[in-house]
């Protein structure tokens, strides 16, 4: 929260000291001041190259099955079938699971993308791999709670658009709603924040009311007799508060805070983010159409701060459920989840984002985007469950220009390995970069100076 004014215990103008260091804690999770870059290699050319304006990333957490949502098996054994039966969509000789009918009737504006693979089972390390395009350094290791954030990690993909991507008013590059996620509810996935570039670059960060399926709206009004004159006087003020102390600074903390504060005032003064939380301007069969799920709520706030300026949201499944099953974790009951928790809230608010950002015309330049950390094993557990599997994923695309009502790559007959057109994670992340014009190439440097690809992947050239 960010409040200029507030009770007793004032610093100079009125300015609480808790609220002082308030601002420093807003900024932290809103728009990063772009730095220097430097490109290791020439802007990639060609008219996919800055196609997307926006991207949204819906992620799934805890991985969905691939043989349940878009790469059914029709002809393979019961044990990999299960309760799941094929059902067309609007693209003919295109099937999906049974569970997902609303999102088959807008399939056309969809690609489906059956190969994603890489070899990590982990759910921390593999969502890090997913959202930054690197390998975690403890890939594969049995304890999850060995694999916490670090200051040296590599940055989310948002991260990295902050980074060379400032919007004009303060509007945040990159946000991220409704939580911090964590496998079970302990262990946070690295990956979701700015990494070695710092806490300038972490998103956004939106926090939901999980009973009321609500978002907080950041407190960040100016107060009635608090003018623009006045906020900038405040700034000033400010400003030379920082300069007198930053001489005796030695470990960067004040410049840190200064660029957080910074970043934060410029916050206050824009309203757009402020706007873009009141769910209650959509139009009530706009925001049935999304349903009241927290993650469809969460997918038209998503719309609305893409509209609103933000270049970058990711939208993640939230910690919600039962012990055997709190996200898409399916070890136990897969089939019931997705009967009773998971399939429903999925379908609709899918099926209600395309055509809505379709007729609002934002889809030719807005990368929609919805996976998970990886899939599911093609056999089913004595639990009536479906494990972790990496080695192959399916995922959904649409928008910018990716192709419509396709296909791309597939998975053998079991759904256990791609088949052909196998892609990484680093492929997508550069993809997205690439889409998003930003290049690849462009050299980050870590805490200790040491130089990194922003991606080490290469864009999927059937998707452009």
């Amino acid at each position: 929260m960010l409040r200029i004014l507030g009770p007793p215990q004032r610093l100079c103008d009125r300015i609480v000291r808790r609220d002082f260091l308030r601002i420093g804690g807003l900024a932290a999770a809103s728009l990063p001041a772009a730095r220097s870059v430097s490109a290791a290699a020439e802007t990639p050319r060609g008219t996919s190259f800055g196609r997307a304006k926006r991207c949204l990333i819906l992620f799934l957490t805890g991985g969905p099955p691939q043989h349940d949502t878009w790469d059914p098996k029709p002809d393979a054994p019961t044990q990999i079938r299960g309760e799941t039966t094929p059902i067309e969509t609007n693209v003919p000789g295109l099937l999906f699971g049974h569970w997902f009918p609303q999102i088959a009737r807008v399939a056309d504006k969809l690609c489906v993308l059956r190969s994603v693979t890489h070899a990590d089972t982990v759910h921390t390390s593999a969502g890090y791999t997913v959202l930054t395009g690197f390998d975690h350094p403890l890939a594969n290791t049995s304890t999850a709670a060995n694999i916490q954030p670090r200051p040296n990690d590599h940055p989310h993909v948002g991260s990295i658009v902050s980074k060379v991507r400032r919007t004009a008013d303060g509007t945040p590059v990159f946000a991220a709603l409704p939580e911090v996620i964590k496998d079970a509810a302990v262990n946070e996935f690295p990956g979701q924040g700015g990494g070695f570039l710092g806490k300038r670059h972490d998103p956004f960060r939106i926090d939901a009311d999980t009973k009321t399926h609500s978002f907080s709206t950041p407190d960040i009004a100016l107060p009635d007799d608090i003018t623009a004159a006045r906020l900038s006087d405040r700034s000033s003020l400010l400003d030379r508060l920082e300069a007198t102390l930053r001489g005796a600074d030695t470990v960067g903390a004040l410049r840190d805070y200064a660029d957080f504060r910074s970043q934060a005032f410029d916050l206050v003064r824009s309203p757009t983010v402020r706007q873009a939380f009141e769910l209650d301007r959509e139009p009530e069969t706009v925001r049935r159409g999304y349903g009241d799920h927290l993650f469809g709520q969460g997918v038209l706030l998503g719309r609305r701060l893409l509209e609103a300026g933000v270049t970058l949201v990711t939208v993640y499944w939230h910690y919600e459920g039962p012990d055997d099953s709190p996200v898409w974790d399916t070890h136990w009951n897969n089939f019931r989840h997705l009967r009773e928790r998971l399939a429903a809230p999925a379908d609709q608010a899918v099926a209600a984002l395309i055509p809505d950002l379709g007729s609002r015309g934002l889809l030719e330049e807005t990368l929609v985007i919805c996976l998970g950390e990886f899939g599911r094993t093609p056999k089913i557990n004595d639990k009536a469950g479906r494990d972790h599997w990496p080695f192959v994923q399916s995922i959904l695309l649409a928008g910018a220009g990716v192709p419509a009502g396709a296909v791309l790559g597939a998975s053998d007959r079991q759904g256990a390995y791609p088949a052909e057109l196998a892609v990484a994670p680093r492929d997508i992340v550069a993809t997205i970069l690439h889409l998003l014009g930003v290049p690849g190439e462009i050299e980050l440097r870590d805490l200790d100076g040491r130089p990194f690809k922003a991606c080490e992947g290469t864009p999927v050239a059937a998707l452009l």
